[in-house]
This record gives C-alpha cells, sequence and structure tokens, in this order.
C-alpha cells in the first residue's frame, strides 16, 4: 500500500514539477488568437513551444505528441488532401481528446494519493509516525 502512495507522488510530482511550463495546447491556442492560418497557428505553436520547452529542458512526450499530430495535419493541408476546416476540427477533437487524458491522469493520481495516504500522524520527539 506505501509503494502505491509513493508512487502516486512520484507521478504528482512529474505533472506538478512542469507547471511552470504552458501546456502545449495553450501555446498553440495563443498562436490560434494571432492568426485564421491553421499552417502558420501549427508553425507558430510548434516553434513557441520547442523554445519554451527547450530552454527549460522540460519537453514532455505528450507535448511532442502534439506537436507532431498539428505538423501532420499541417502537411496535409499544404499538399491540399485535407482543407483547414477538416484540419480545425481534426485539431479539435484531438485537443479534446489529449485534455482529457490529462485530467483523467491526475484524477487516478488523486485518488491513488488520498487512498493510500496516512490516517493519522503522531509526532514522538524528533520522530514522526504515521498510520
Amino acid at each position: 500500500m506505501h509503494r502505491v502512495f509513493w508512487v502516486a507522488i512520484a507521478a504528482a510530482g512529474l505533472l506538478v514539477g512542469c507547471a511552470h511550463q504552458p501546456p502545449v495546447w495553450a501555446v498553440y491556442d495563443a498562436c490560434a488568437a494571432q492568426t485564421s492560418n491553421f499552417v502558420t497557428m501549427v508553425e507558430c505553436g510548434k516553434e513557441k513551444r520547442n523554445a519554451t520547452c527547450q530552454e527549460a529542458n522540460a519537453c514532455t512526450a505528450v507535448g511532442n505528441a502534439f506537436v507532431q499530430y498539428a505538423d501532420a495535419l499541417a502537411m496535409q493541408v499544404k499538399s491540399r488532401q485535407i482543407t483547414e476546416a477538416e484540419a480545425l476540427k481534426q485539431f479539435a477533437e484531438y485537443k479534446t481528446k489529449v485534455l482529457g487524458d490529462v485530467r483523467r491522469d491526475r484524477a487516478i493520481i488523486a485518488a491513488g494519493a488520498a487512498a493510500s495516504g496516512p490516517s493519522t500522524c503522531t509526532l514522538i520527539g524528533n520522530t514522526v509516525n504515521c498510520f
């Protein structure tokens, strides 16, 4: 049971540890507010996200996958395989899925930490005992 607690704490630390970095979708949203062109938005988002996370050495797997997905859609728009409207639709669906996954993961971590955390701690001298 204590192992689950420490795993949950470590995972929460990984999520919180990167809290100073804006989530990748927020970077792309900021770029979307600056242009109505999908390809330009993707180029802006990729450039700003990579500059920010590489500077802080904090690029995440989720962020990398997000950038790759956006790049793939932009390439399809450039090669006229899909329209900008279709790319925007697919991008919005992907972003919604990623956000849902992040929220689910955070809820699982929080539930695990709450379920396995100590219920009472007692200070005896310089030692804290938790049960």
